[in-house]
Formats: structure tokens, C-alpha cells, sequence
């Protein structure tokens, strides 16, 4: 199952759809969000994002939430959310996106793993503690 979208229809991501249609084992669900959205988290067995631009990578803490095992690209971006170095894969690099993918697919998480993710998203990505951090501002700027 591949979740999400091309943000801009491009050859390759047409293309990709295209190749996908004629394999009836891959399911293409587009952008969801929501309860369908969870029940993709509840059941996958690997986060893959092979993002070559992005900037706060928050499909990537959602699933860091959810506590599943997780793949991305090593652009800066994702780097930044300073993962177990095995967590990532040479962008644009087919070979290593997909003896990656293998490799982490039946690892699953460590319980180490998933007090770091906890204690990551409690501590640097908490939205309580932005939305405070961020009211904090206007409030200094409207203050003068």
C-alpha cells in the first residue's frame, strides 16, 4: 500500500500510477487523513519516505507516534530528526531504498527505539509546547 500523493502530477509520478494499475497487489489510497489514515498506521509494518524536498517531515513524526518502524530519505530535512543512522537511505538511490526496505521490513522497532521516539515527540515536536512557543511571540510583538 503506498499512502499519500504527488503534491505536483509529474511524468514520474504518473508514471508510477500507471505501473501500479497493473499490479492488483499494489494499492495506491491517495491523500487520506483521519480514521483511515490510523488504521494505514495500525497496520503497516514499515514507514517508507522517500522524500527528496521537505521541510518539517510531519508524516514522519506521525508515524514516529504511532511507534512504527521507519525508513526515509537522508536529505537534511529528515536528518534533522536525527534517527538511528540505519533509518536511512541514499536519496534517489533505488538499491538502497529498496536493500533498506528489506532489510528493516521483519526488524520491527526496539523497545529502545520506541522510548527515543516518545521521548523525542514529548520533548522537541510537542504541539502543546509550540502552540505556547508560538502564542509567546505574537504576544511579545503585539506588546511592542
Amino acid at each position: 500500500m503506498i499512502a499519500g500523493d504527488a503534491d505536483h502530477e509529474t511524468p514520474y509520478s504518473a508514471a508510477l500510477k500507471a505501473r501500479a494499475a497493473e499490479d492488483q497487489r499494489v494499492v495506491l489510497t491517495g491523500y487520506i487523513t483521519g480514521s483511515p489514515l490510523q488504521q494505514v498506521f495500525s497496520h503497516a509494518r514499515l514507514f517508507v519516505l522517500p522524500s527528496s524536498h521537505e521541510g518539517l517531515p510531519i508524516a514522519l513524526l506521525e508515524a514516529m507516534s504511532c511507534e512504527l518502524p521507519v525508513l526515509v530519505s537522508d536529505i537534511a530535512a529528515n536528518k534533522e530528526v536525527n534517527l538511528e543512522l540505519y533509518r536511512y537511505f541514499k536519496c534517489g538511490d533505488q538499491e538502497s531504498l529498496a536493500r533498506q526496505m528489506k532489510k528493516l521490513i521483519d526488524m520491527g522497532l526496539p523497545e529502545q527505539e520506541k522510548g527515543r521516539y516518545r521521548h523525542m515527540l514529548n520533548t522537541m515536536y510537542n504541539w502543546q509546547k509550540i502552540a505556547e512557543q508560538t502564542i509567546a511571540v505574537y504576544e511579545k510583538a503585539m506588546a511592542g
